[in-house]
């Protein structure tokens, strides 16, 4: 058990040293003068306007972009860019606490304006926050994955193409994954459980 423990911990530690290695903060100042951090854009990557394309399957992200570091990882999964992060972080400022890591704006076929974004956090804990928007609005907001260290089994997610949300449960030990919820995005944007 204890080295089950350690083998943990130090897994989290590589991919949080990993990550912090590659990204830099931005700041953005709102209205009120309080400052929100932004997206982290990796130095020496240029910033994408693109999108991620569907199925977005966040253990194959975290496979390809942090355990192997592969340098197709900007192109199939690109950040939001600087301006757009900034914008948005504004928006969510009174919905959302802490400062996100990544963010990831979704391809998808809903009309209206509507846009997907999965909001990454990181720090003693990570999670993701999926919020879908229209406008300046936020339509719908679900937390989609979670992970503690300490823990036995961490939440992770993938969004299909068909805008259904499957949420399951992984186990460090073996990585077998059980689906422990499901939801649908819908044309409005609100997200339902199914």
């Amino acid at each position: 058990m204890y080295y089950k423990t350690h083998f943990i911990f130090i897994f989290a530690f590589l991919i949080c040293c990993t990550e912090r290695s590659k990204t830099t903060p931005v700041l953005a100042g709102t209205a009120a003068g309080s400052e929100t951090v932004t997206n982290m854009v990796s130095l020496g990557e240029k910033t994408s306007t693109g999108l991620v394309a569907l199925p977005f399957d966040f253990e194959k992200y975290t496979t390809l972009c942090i355990q192997k570091g592969a340098s197709e990882c900007a192109e199939r999964y690109p950040l939001l860019n600087e301006e757009s992060s900034r914008e948005l972080m504004t928006q969510l400022s009174s919905k959302l606490e802490g400062t996100p890591e990544r963010i990831f704006q979704l391809h998808s076929r809903l009309k209206d304006n509507l846009k997907i974004y999965i909001i990454c956090f990181e720090g003693d804990s990570s999670s993701e926050e999926m919020v879908v928007m229209k406008e300046n609005q936020i339509v719908s907001q679900e937390s989609v994955g979670y992970a503690m260290p300490e823990n036995k089994t961490y939440q992770s997610f993938s969004v299909n193409e068909d805008l259904s949300v499957d949420i399951y449960e992984v186990n460090y030990s073996d990585f077998k994954k059980k689906t422990i919820r499901k939801y649908k995005i819908l044309a409005d944007g609100s997200i339902s459980k199914i």
